[in-house]
């Protein structure tokens, strides 16, 4: 037997995305390029939100339709798992108070919000 260890960016190629006060305004191409989602983490500490994520490189609020929307409960701590990873070509995401994929209405206050991806 032959213990060995490593440092975990040494094994996987994975990467934390985080804006600790996301909200309507659009952050865009945040990998610079492909990858997959195997997590998202939510810290909302104010009413209930929406997450938007577009697979878009460029993104304009009410215009662009988001490719998928996560709720947000009120005051909540949240996580979503994607095991097989939910492929991208460009992350961009924004959080805004409805879930109408082209709101683009403010959060009562900014939301942390967490990504695994690689």
């Amino acid at each position: 037997m032959a213990l060995s260890k490593t440092k975990f960016e040494d094994a996987f190629k994975y990467e934390i995305v985080q804006e600790t006060a996301c909200d309507e305004t659009a952050i865009v191409n945040t990998t610079s390029g492909p990858g997959s989602i195997y997590a998202i983490h939510f810290v909302n500490s104010n009413n209930a939100a929406s997450l938007k994520l577009f697979d878009a490189e460029s993104v304009t609020m009410s215009t662009t339709v988001a490719d998928m929307v996560f709720k947000i409960p009120a005051t909540s701590t949240t996580m979503i798992e994607i095991p097989d990873g939910l492929p991208y070509t460009y992350l961009s995401f924004a959080v805004t108070a409805n879930s109408n994929p082209q709101d683009n209405t403010a959060p009562a206050a900014g939301v942390n919000v967490r990504f695994l991806v690689g």
